[in-house]
């Protein structure tokens, strides 16, 4: 039997919740200070102390840092109430389940990481007593087909909008035997109804923004028994945050869609020329910001537009002079490129240094749009459970929301 560790009352997910908006509420100036676009932060009058502990590190300290929980909370706790914080974010780990192993060369298709959630995620899931199962927002139907096995399933309904993935989810599916049916459905329109009216069930790893906001619209509306969604990528959708419980509206931050990004920032899964190549690219939009509002006239930080890798492989001088002319600005000739890039390497550490209070709270963020999604569904009448499926270095998206219909 089902039995939710956060039962309505008893879990305590509301209280989370109301404490998460009042730390947020508490500490906005620190994490809604965007490093990146402000040349002087607006904490940094009433913590000048640390804003000079920050500006002294060099860029392999910073980069230590914001790779080290632990050891950021050392470097910032004469500040802040790390301790309570910490205390705030501890999510329990989930017990996995037992598994059957799985058949040779199963997972060949998955990439490495993939497989790794797949694995930690289908082993987290608790499968209900009866009725159809549907994998939301598929893909390839990788996690439907291993569900499929893993419960021994006569059929699962893979949904997915892109028809080329759909039809590679088919050709796996028959090459493994597994009774999965792939189905083209743009989960955001009213033909999803139909796909999920004979469902009790349904899955979902990493659904994006609106995707699983949606699942969760559906998955009430319908009834369904049981919902499993681990969630992502907060701040694609609707511009800033929308509370979806009574207890988030009384207790709401309001996060701004900037804000929503700050809890996908991490780069555990960045390899290194992915760091190499962001670093260059933000040093390259910091040193090109201060030659616009020196020579052309800015007075606030200019969003750039995209880099191709071509442009990227270029210098900082052709950069500047794309930038310039799609946003339509003249430069003067002499224009000292060379010194504007290496000040723009100069903003790069400093901005990454004084970033590091904001990519503090990244978990509260996160902890706190999360909650709102499971408060949400007891609200609704679910039992809900909200757990850690994998450690952080296979996903830092590693909240699971586990919520059962209460009969």
């Amino acid at each position: 039997m089902y039995r939710p560790v956060n039962e309505p009352g008893a879990t305590g997910l509301a209280d989370r919740l109301s404490v998460l908006g009042a730390e947020l509420q508490q500490w906005q100036s620190f994490w809604s200070a965007h490093a990146f676009r402000e040349l002087t932060l607006p904490w940094e009058q009433d913590c000048p102390d640390l804003a000079s502990r920050l500006r002294t590190l060099e860029a392999d300290q910073i980069r230590l840092l914001a790779g080290d929980a632990r050891a950021l909370d050392d470097l910032l706790r004469p500040w802040f109430p790390v301790d309570r914080w910490c205390d705030i974010e501890a999510v329990q780990a989930v017990t996995p389940q037992v598994q059957r192993p799985w058949p040779h060369g199963f997972e060949r298709d998955v990439p490495g990481r993939k497989w790794h959630q797949i694995q930690a995620f289908s082993a987290a899931l608790e499968q209900a007593p009866r009725g159809a199962v549907v994998d939301w927002c598929a893909g390839k139907a990788h996690l439907g087909r291993a569900i499929g096995f893993q419960w021994q399933l006569p059929a699962l309904r893979a949904l997915e909008r892109d028809p080329h993935l759909v039809e590679e989810a088919r050709a796996l599916a028959r090459r493994s035997g597994l009774p999965v049916s792939a189905h083209v459905c743009d989960v955001l329109s009213p033909g999803v109804d139909a796909h999920v009216a004979q469902a009790s069930h349904v899955i979902a790893l990493h659904a994006c923004g609106a995707l699983h906001r949606r699942l969760l619209d559906v998955g009430i509306a319908a009834r369904m028994a049981a919902i499993d969604c681990a969630p992502c990528c907060y701040h694609l959708g609707p511009a800033g945050h929308i509370p979806r419980s009574a207890t988030a509206r009384r207790h709401d931050p309001r996060l701004q869609p900037s804000d929503l990004r700050t809890a996908v920032q991490e780069e555990v899964t960045a390899g290194g020329h992915a760091r190499r190549r962001r670093e260059r690219l933000q040093s390259w939009q910091l040193g090109c910001d201060a030659l616009l509002r020196e020579y052309a006239g800015q007075h606030a930080y200019t969003v750039m537009p995209g880099a191709s890798a071509q442009l990227l492989a270029g210098d900082f001088a052709g950069y500047c002079s794309h930038v310039a002319a799609v946003k339509g600005l003249a430069l003067p000739n002499g224009v000292p490129f060379g010194a504007f890039e290496t000040l723009g390497q100069e903003r790069f550490r400093e901005v990454s240094a004084l970033d590091l209070v904001r990519r503090r709270f990244r978990r509260l963020i996160e902890l706190w749009l999360v909650t709102d999604l499971a408060v949400s569904l007891e609200e609704a009448g679910y039992a809900v459970r909200l757990q850690a499926f994998c450690p952080v270095a296979v996903s830092p998206r590693n909240l699971l929301l586990q919520a059962r219909l209460v009969s």
